[in-house]
């Protein structure tokens, strides 16, 4: 007996889903991989929130956020630099 309301999911929506679901699965084996990467994003992120901070009128908190973004950063440059050296020495190519 129908109701007379559409179907909610259709197959596009499950096709979404699921695409979505593989892009989470491999952005989480790229960060296994590539561990400096979480860290270059983590400086973006709080780089965003500093700029937000700046706007808002709190220049100490947008300062405070600031030097954790540019921790971030060096840590995870550094981290790519060491697979990089890494890579070069086992004959890989870089990430």
């Amino acid at each position: 007996m129908s109701t007379g309301k559409a179907n909610m999911t259709t197959q596009t929506d499950k096709t979404a889903i699921l695409n979505l679901i593989q892009f989470v699965r491999k952005f989480s084996l790229y960060l296994r991989k590539n561990p400096a990467t979480s860290f270059i994003l983590a400086f973006e992120a709080l780089l965003l929130v500093a700029a937000v901070e700046m706007i808002d009128g709190n220049i100490a908190g947008a300062n405070a956020v600031g030097v954790y973004a540019f921790v971030a950063l060096v840590i995870g440059v550094a981290l790519h630099a060491i697979s990089v050296i890494k890579g070069s020495k086992e004959g890989q190519t870089s990430p």
